[in-house]
């Protein structure tokens, strides 16, 4: 309650400390400036509608902020940086105390990201970083290590050809960070490691299955039985390579498919012998991680500049190991 006597508008914050300390979760490092019902974080997410792992993302962070008690907003901007540029100037007029950022564009929002920087709200970018020099106005970046993700396919799907063969690529949206990462790392471990492996071409599918099965099933008229492989950025994609392979009468393992962040079905396909391998990333873990950051720095709490989730490897010899993706 509000007093309008000093000496009692003391007091009261003198007995409301303790409570906040209580209320204060066990992975704060710190105390809190004021309950958490009382902080507003605005959390904008790519787009949750495009695939399991970004739907899975979005229920997270609206579950996770009601555990919490949390004022917060999780907002689709349906892979649309203008959209997602006005939806962070509402969250600044609005005057958050936190903003996650799954960000659209590497370097469309970076007036944005600055300017909440400017009105002293920090942004916590997730999953996927903004541009180098937009970077200097982000308090944190957490989320996977998306170059070791790239690097764990290419030795998967290197070891699994034995050094040698001819693969194709199908990629998430050109111009995407995530997309720059899983391409370059990728093909910089294959070139290190594999000269003996020929990528015949690379297509993008903008993380969308439908697209990469129709990417795949043009790749297979264009070059088909030469394909020995394919990498595809994520394993919604792959899942639209298989139904391709599936589509051209393959049989499991005729073709080495290998993705990025394995899904549900993808778990199902390795088990099955359709997917060679992929690695373990977790939506939940994702949006917990950027959450709790943000709340975090809401509360003045140093926090690393990044923080990376876990990713290790997953393929036929040890998918048991590893509990089946609800995503």
């Amino acid at each position: 309650m509000r007093m309008k006597m000093i000496g009692l508008a003391i007091a009261a914050a003198v007995v409301a400390l303790p409570a906040f300390a209580q209320d204060a979760p066990d992975w704060l490092g710190g105390k809190l400036k004021k309950p958490l019902s009382e902080t507003r974080i605005g959390i904008t997410v790519l787009y949750p509608g495009s695939n399991a792992y970004q739907a899975k993302y979005a229920e997270t962070a609206e579950k996770y902020t009601k555990e919490l008690g949390l004022q917060a907003t999780v907002m689709d901007p349906q892979g649309d940086p203008a959209t997602q540029f006005n939806q962070l100037q509402d969250m600044i007029s609005q005057h958050m105390d936190a903003i996650v950022l799954w960000p659209t564009s590497q370097n469309a929002l970076i007036p944005a990201v600055r300017q909440a920087d400017r009105a002293g709200i920090p942004v916590i970018t997730s999953n996927s970083p903004i541009g180098e020099a937009g970077r200097r106005y982000v308090a944190a970046h957490t989320g996977p290590d998306d170059c070791t993700q790239a690097a764990q396919s290419a030795e998967i799907l290197g070891d699994s050809l034995n050094g040698k063969g001819n693969i194709v690529v199908v990629e998430g949206t050109p111009g995407y960070s995530v997309s720059i990462l899983r391409k370059n790392c990728f093909l910089d471990k294959m070139q290190d490691k594999y000269p003996g492996i020929t990528i015949l071409a690379s297509q993008p599918a903008d993380w969308n299955r439908e697209k990469a099965q129709t990417v795949m099933e043009t790749f297979l008229t264009q070059y088909g039985d030469k394909i020995d492989g394919v990498y595809a950025f994520d394993d919604g994609m792959g899942l639209g390579v298989i139904s391709a392979l599936q589509g051209a009468g393959k049989k499991p393992g005729d073709v080495k498919v290998v993705t990025c962040n394995l899904f549900g079905e993808g778990w199902d396909a390795i088990k099955s012998g359709w997917e060679t391998g992929s690695n373990k990333q977790s939506p939940v873990d994702d949006a917990i991680l950027a959450i709790q950051t943000a709340v975090k720095v809401a509360n003045g709490i140093e926090v690393p500049k990044l923080q990376t989730i876990e990713t290790p490897k997953i393929t036929a010899a040890n998918v048991d190991k590893f509990k089946r993706p609800t995503w």
